[in-house]
Order: C-alpha cells, then structure tokens, then sequence
C-alpha cells in the first residue's frame, strides 16, 4: 500500500530540547538529597505516564504540578514544586529543529503532512519557527495524549485517509510506535541514540537514527 501522507511527533523527532534528566538533577541539588538521580528520573517518568493515561484530562502544567509534589514528598519534602515545574515548561519551551529537519520537509513536498505532539498550547506558542505541515494536534487541543488511538484517529480525520495509508514518524517506542501500530498507521521510529524497544512495543515498519531517510521511505511506499 503506498504511502499517501505522513504524520510526526514534535519533541525528539522535529524538534529538541535540553535533557529533561536537569529536572532531577534539580530536584536533588535544590533539596540536597541523597537519592539517585535516576532512581527520580523513573519515579517522575512513571507518575507522567500514569498521569497523562488517566481520565480526565488534564493538561501537562496541571499534571507537573501533581506528580512534582508527589515526587517531593516521596523523598520527605515539603515544598511547593511550582519552581519545578516552572523548570519543566523552561526546558520544554527553548527548543530549536535538528539540523536535517528542514531539508527533511522540503524533500517531501506534495506528500500530506501533519504534527501530533503530547504538547500544551505554551509548548507551541514557544516556537519561533515555521513549519510546511497541514496541521498541528496538539494534547490539549484533543483532550488525549498518545498512545491513545484517540490522537492518531483525530489525525487520521485531518487528512481523510485510512490508518494503512499513513506512515507515523516518532521517537517515543510507547507514545509513538505502540500507539500508531495499534492504531493502524505503519511507523517509522526515530531512534537517535539506539535504545532497545521495551517490553510490549511491536517492532516499527521502519527504524532510523533520524529524519534523513524519511523521504526515500515514503517515496518508496
């Protein structure tokens, strides 16, 4: 089946940010704890899927500032963790495109595209850059965050097409890859740093260490 349009994650697939692991590191030399950084970095990741994968909605300034307490009393701190989550958004808002992005968009021009990121409004209201895509779904604007079919069903409307006939590009192997696979679409996973797959994720159609052999693909069909 060839490959009519293409849709694509934001955050580590079009766009990057510092490492969201200076958010711990925070947290641990703010408070002067004892624990391991990366012993935080899980909790934190864990209570975010949990978060974003509950009902109702709530979008990710209202879920930081639940799971960012919550982390901070699991190590005994009582502290506001509006300065947290404040870190968070200034993280997550200074973001610049990989360098083979634009040349990436170029090259599949006459090919539908579109964005589908776990982003609130600020996210994007942050960006200084323009990009050649039909539309942007963001979370907040959809009320669901990927994984959910939701996501890629809203998408899939965007550009009238059956799930077959869409190739996902992400970089997430749960929020991308699981959740296009299980919505239908063929994936191609960014993998820039070449993590294995955890447990549970099908293998994507395509894997690539980033967006340079996008075209060809979808060229190819």
């Amino acid at each position: 089946m060839r490959i009519e349009a293409v849709t694509l994650d934001a955050y580590g697939t079009l766009v990057r940010n510092e490492s969201l692991r200076a958010i711990p590191e925070r947290i641990v030399a703010d408070h002067g704890l004892a624990a391991d950084v990366d012993e935080i970095w899980r909790r934190w990741s864990d209570l975010y899927f949990e978060a974003t994968q509950a009902t109702p909605f709530r979008t990710l300034r209202e879920i930081e500032c639940d799971i960012l307490g919550r982390v901070l009393r699991a190590y005994g701190v009582d502290a506001d963790p509006a300065p947290h989550v404040e870190h968070f958004f200034a993280v997550t808002t200074r973001v610049e495109l990989y360098p083979e992005v634009p040349a990436t968009l170029a090259a599949l021009d006459g090919v539908p595209s579109g964005i589908v990121s776990n982003a609130d409004h600020e996210h994007r209201a942050a960006w200084t850059f323009a990009l050649p895509v039909r539309f942007i779904l963001l979370s907040e604007t959809i009320r669901a965050y990927k994984p959910s079919p939701m996501v890629f069903a809203h998408a899939l409307g965007e550009l009238g097409l059956r799930p077959d006939q869409v190739l996902h590009v992400g970089d997430s192997d749960v929020d991308d890859v699981k959740g296009a696979r299980e919505a239908g679409l063929r994936v191609a996973w960014v993998n820039r740093d070449g993590r294995a797959r955890r447990a549970g994720v099908p293998a994507p159609d395509f894997e690539i260490p980033d967006l340079g052999p996008l075209a060809d693909i979808v060229r190819a069909g």
